[in-house]
């Protein structure tokens, strides 16, 4: 690939995804915390076109960045780089496989608000059996939101170690200047890594994960913009 496509995905890619990232939070999550499940079948009652729309973006950006990030192998060189790319391709492949359950999420939404419904009824035993339902739905959605917050966990602790692994390789290894040479790529690559980690491991424990969401969210920002730095740096040089 080209520096020109190297650059253009890695501009792009991670930008769609972010986008989707961020339609996601303000649609499905909002301020309801991982644990409540009635609130989040609530948040994705009727949210199948969203929904749709948040998956197609993941799916686009998200592999479009690591064929960007891989390109730039070599430009610190190194185990650090290799290892980082690594961690941050499977992180990636992590997020993607998972973004699929939210279509599940919004299946069962439209179907908690139809027993939660139900048990209005002046039907006894309408009330009583669409009660049940309304339980049993909560109980399957719990045991996938479960996986899916232990998955994504884990696909944020790959990416915030590779990286922080590639911002020690850059800052060992690197020569390589952003677009705008006054950011040095290594240690803001380095701090990104630091927060992404803090976060799933010490925010979301003691301070609840609408907390950890915020930080990690700002961290997945600023990876953005540090892949966008270097993306456009590839683009507008010559191969």
């Amino acid at each position: 690939m080209s520096n020109k496509g190297k650059g253009i995905c890695l501009v792009l890619g991670p930008v769609v995804a972010f986008i989707g990232w961020i339609l996601y939070q303000a649609t499905f999550i909002g301020s309801t915390e991982n644990d409540d499940i009635a609130g989040l079948l609530s948040n994705a009652e009727g949210g199948t076109v969203m929904a749709t729309v948040v998956i197609i973006l993941i799916i686009i950006g998200l592999p479009m960045f690591v064929a960007g990030i891989r390109g730039t192998k070599g430009q610190a060189g190194g185990t650090f780089e290799t290892l980082g790319i690594g961690f941050v391709t499977l992180a990636v492949i992590v997020f993607v496989a998972t973004i699929g359950l939210l279509g599940t999420h919004v299946e069962m939404g439209d179907k908690f608000a139809e027993y939660m419904a139900g048990t209005q009824s002046t039907d006894a035993a309408v009330a009583a059996k669409s009660m049940d339902a309304a339980y049993a739905a909560q109980i399957s959605t719990g045991a996938v939101q479960a996986f899916n917050v232990a998955a994504n966990n884990i696909g944020s602790l790959l990416w915030g170690a590779g990286f922080f692994l590639i911002g020690v390789a850059y800052t060992l290894n690197s020569s390589f200047k952003s677009i705008i040479p006054a950011i040095p790529l290594g240690p803001l690559a380095a701090i990104i890594g630091i927060l992404i980690i803090v976060s799933v491991l010490i925010i979301d424990p003691t301070a609840g994960s609408n907390t950890a969401g915020i930080v990690g969210g700002i961290s997945f920002a600023i990876s953005v913009l540090w892949s966008v730095l270097v993306g456009a740096k590839l683009a507008t040089s010559s191969d």
